[in-house]
């Protein structure tokens, strides 16, 4: 963070409002982070009703103006005139990045962070309003960033930006983290699914309540706890009744950090119906509380499961009740159900916010440098797209080698004795020059995989890969969600 000391985050909304998740969540606790390590960090937002204009959260200095988002908040405005005060801007906003670009001009880096790419349905593909918003978040976004680099917590979400966006520029996996329960699990005698979420028509819970009403119906004493606020609330708690799940389904609305991690600790599943959800905090959340995840296979929050080992990616929406009733069915063994917990954490464990927010940092350190280097004149040495990376692994026993013969977004890390890196924006014959220069001869080089990305150049435990088999009973074991 030496090169990036002054922040500042542009976002639609803070951690503290009523319809936070999981985006909101990531740059906080990124933020946060940048804050004990010495950093300044102002935070733009909207103000909801009733709350302060101005508040200190966690040392981030959040700043919240009123009026229509569609405008712009006004404080954005006035801050983003004054670039040259920041080394670095975070762009949060999404469909609202062409602003940030233009106000900036090329007088201060930014960094966009992109959380999904939203899907609309064949109805909303040509409202009026929904062709000003992908004109804002594509062509006009593309030509307003230039070459500005892009950082998404999952794979797959770049893949959609690539695909559907057609952006060209730099875009960096930058993995969210999780806390480490300590506690023991605390798991409801009764069938229970938790879901963490905003109330919001992207998370597609009206799907949700729809396709468990026949699993409800099937599994004696299944609870569905959903805690979360939001635009929806009201809506799917009529629907609740419309469906007949109201019984055993609660909507708690919003609720604090350690009462969400009470019922995380108690559920014995977790479930998403998100159409695009990059984030992955509320997996790898729930993960680390030892609880499985089924997912339908939308862009970001797919990356985040192990499918067959920590829960289940659907493909299709129609098989996502007989999914949920066959995971439910394998959980009631309580081998199994241990077993899979372990593999669970043992997942969970490999995403640490602290290296979120230090590869989030080594972005913008790039993107600084990027800048100074283009207006030299210097051209850069790699040539290939950062979608493309290679892990190498040292031979035992070989020293760390110093940082500075290394790209800003490349990664080191020592573990058992080897050194692996990971080099972003390298392909394996660009790997070559890298180790020339760093007189390592004998290192072994394959390209990145999506795991690498994921959880940086560690190996995965054999639990975690196809080198162990997955958690089973005899008689029936995950096969049964294998069917989903």
């Amino acid at each position: 963070m030496s090169a990036v000391r002054r922040i500042l985050v542009v976002s639609r909304w803070d951690v503290r409002h009523p319809s936070a998740g999981g985006a909101e969540r990531y740059l906080h606790e990124i933020a946060r982070r940048w804050v004990v390590d010495g950093a300044e960090v102002t935070w733009v937002v909207t103000r909801p009703p009733g709350a302060p204009s101005r508040e200190l959260v966690d040392g981030i200095e959040v700043l919240r103006s009123g009026g229509s988002w569609g405008m712009f908040p006004r404080t954005a405005l006035k801050l983003l005139r004054r670039g040259a005060r920041y080394d670095a801007v975070v762009d949060g906003t999404s469909r609202m990045c062409f602003a940030v670009s233009v106000i900036t001009g090329r007088r201060v880096p930014v960094v966009q962070v992109v959380h999904g790419v939203p899907r609309l349905a064949p109805a909303q593909r040509f409202s009026p309003t929904s062709a000003v918003g992908r004109f804002l978040a594509g062509p006009l976004a593309r030509w307003t960033r230039g070459d500005r680099a892009i950082a998404v917590p999952s794979v797959s979400s770049r893949h959609e930006l690539r695909r559907h966006l057609g952006f060209r520029g730099p875009i960096f996996v930058v993995p969210p983290g999780t806390t480490p329960e300590g506690g023991r699990a605390e798991r409801t005698a009764q069938p229970t699914i938790v879901v963490v979420a905003p109330l919001v028509p992207e998370q597609r819970l009206d799907l949700l309540l729809t396709k468990l009403a026949p699993v409800i119906a099937r599994v004696p004493g299944l609870r569905v706890e959903i805690l979360g606020e939001g635009p929806e609330l009201c809506r799917l708690r009529g629907l609740a009744g419309d469906v007949g799940v109201a019984a055993s389904v609660t909507l708690h609305g919003r609720q604090p950090e350690e009462v969400r991690r009470t019922w995380l600790r108690r559920a014995w599943l977790t479930v998403s119906t998100a159409t695009a959800d990059a984030c992955g905090c509320t997996v790898v959340e729930a993960a680390a509380h030892g609880v499985p995840h089924v997912c339908l296979a939308a862009p970001g929050v797919r990356d985040f499961i192990r499918d067959g080992r920590t829960g289940r990616v659907v493909e299709a929406a129609d098989r996502l009740g007989d999914t949920v009733e066959g995971v439910l069915a394998d959980l009631t063994d309580p081998v199994l159900a241990g077993s899979t917990a372990e593999v669970c954490r043992a997942w969970a464990d490999r995403f640490d916010w602290d290296r979120a927010a230090r590869l989030l940092a080594d972005v913008m350190t790039h993107q600084i440098g990027a800048v100074r280097s283009k207006r030299a004149g210097v051209a850069q040495r790699r040539y290939a797209r950062s979608d493309i990376a290679t892990l190498v692994r040292f031979p035992e026993g070989a020293a760390p080698m110093s940082a500075g013969l290394l790209r800003a977004t490349d990664e080191v890390v020592v573990a058992d004795g080897q050194v692996g890196v990971l080099l972003n924006g390298c392909d394996e014959f660009d790997a070559l020059g890298v180790l020339d220069r760093l007189g390592v001869p004998d290192a072994r080089i394959s390209l990145a995989s999506r795991d690498d990305l994921l959880v940086g150049p560690r190996a995965l435990p054999a639990s975690l890969t196809g080198e162990a088999a997955p958690p089973t009973r005899p008689a029936a074991s995950f096969t049964r969600m294998s069917r989903g």
